[in-house]
């Protein structure tokens, strides 16, 4: 479900209180994200495709700590959902969480608006020139961009994707949704929060992302994931900063807990607002307040799975099996 974020139960965070609700709203301002400008052969450019509850959000705030580095963060996930190319359904989904988050009223020279969104906007905005960085880091859901959207995704980029396995990142979203909804998770199916939320096959679309990015775009494409994240934070992220040409030091294991990191990132504003939200939700909370990544609880068994979450889990093995054969080792 591309308007959310979810994240990892399991970093570390300064916070003691709940998880919270972020409501991801996605649009583009032209005079707020990028202008095209002369050519800057020296920016390196990173694209991190991940799904819902797979701590993408964690590893963005760590990486955002490397000198003259600009996040942009989720565009497609804003074409998806609110600008002109999403659908109407959709959007009227999330207007009771666009009216939650509106009520704040955080600013910040970087938030942008949806009204603008599409794809070929991304594509541009992505394309464009970043001047006084170093660093272009844009960060997206797999299962936000259709296969014949593929066309936009931007050139001149080095692609990451982020993985987690199914049994951990459907446990976490039905818990959440159940939050978001205010109902009894054992009441309801993940079956059918999947078709409420129009969830499409998350997996199935990160793999077919992953193969086109992999023959047409990058070769090389970096898979890691989020349990060996967890496990070897030193190992894994030394390997994908070298993957995709970025730097990295030992300064990376630690950042600060507060939030403040996240108005440097380009985003949409409803989002910006969304995220600092208290007591309303809890996609963003966990992971905007993580200091560090921590060990991961044992994956579960199969058997000891609840039944709709085996049925969902059993159609998304298969293409985490096979992205997961790509995946740097600790």
């Amino acid at each position: 479900m591309g308007i959310f974020l979810y994240e990892n139960f399991n970093t570390k965070s300064t916070s003691k209180g709940p998880l919270h609700l972020l409501v991801i709203v996605y649009g583009v301002q032209r005079s707020h994200l990028a202008t095209k400008m002369s050519s800057n052969e020296a920016l390196q450019r990173v694209y991190i495709w991940a799904l819902p509850r797979t701590m993408a959000t964690a590893l963005v705030k760590c990486l955002s700590y490397i000198d003259d580095i600009q996040i942009v963060y989720e565009p497609c996930v804003s074409a998806y959902n609110y600008g002109p190319d999403a659908n109407v359904e959709q959007k009227a989904r999330l207007a009771k969480f666009i009216e939650k988050a509106s009520a704040n009223k955080m600013v910040s020279e970087n938030a942008f608006d949806d009204s603008t969104c599409t794809y070929e906007w991304v594509k541009q905005q992505l394309e464009a020139d970043y001047p006084g960085k170093k660093i272009l880091l844009a960060k997206d859901q797999a299962n936000n961009i259709m296969h014949a959207k593929y066309n936009m995704l931007p050139s001149g980029f080095r692609y990451a994707f982020l993985i987690r396995h199914p049994y951990r990142v459907w446990l976490s979203f039905k818990s959440m949704m159940a939050k978001v909804l205010n109902i009894d998770i054992n009441a309801v199916s993940l079956v059918d929060l999947l078709k409420v939320t129009n969830q499409p096959d998350a997996f199935e679309m990160q793999y077919n992302l992953l193969s086109y990015v992999k023959e047409n775009l990058d070769p090389n494409v970096v898979v890691i994931d989020a349990d060996d994240l967890q496990s070897n934070p030193s190992s894994i992220l030394r390997q994908f900063c070298q993957g995709v040409g970025i730097p990295y030091n030992d300064s990376l294991l630690k950042w600060p807990g507060d939030r403040d990191i996240v108005k440097t990132w380009k985003m949409s504003r409803i989002s910006l607002q969304g995220s600092f939200l208290e007591n309303e939700g809890g996609f963003y909370e966990v992971a905007l307040r993580s200091t560090e990544f921590h060990p991961a609880n044992p994956l579960p068994k199969r058997s000891e799975l609840p039944k709709d979450i085996q049925e969902v889990a059993d159609k998304s093995v298969e293409s985490y099996d096979k992205m997961r054969e790509m995946c740097l080792k600790p």
